[in-house]
């Protein structure tokens, strides 16, 4: 019996230009730093909420983090 398994990836940017690699099975949430938010990021668009309960900030767009985390391309 053969098993496969296949894992995907996504590639998100932090503001520093660095690369955070996220497993898109751990995303728990998405959520623009507008507002009071921005203080927490204020060079994100978009933070990540993780299952392990920690967020990850990125320079993309939540609109662009979501379609790569559905499969398609972002803009």
């Amino acid at each position: 019996m053969i098993c496969a398994v296949a894992l995907s990836l996504i590639i998100l940017h932090r503001a520093d230009g660095g690369e955070v690699i996220i497993n898109p099975a751990q995303v728990t949430s998405l959520r623009a730093t507008a507002g009071s938010l921005g203080r927490l990021a204020p060079h994100g668009h978009c933070l990540v909420g993780l299952t392990d309960g920690k967020f990850v900030a990125v320079i993309e767009p939540c609109g662009d983090v979501k379609k790569l985390l559905e499969g398609g391309p972002a803009r």
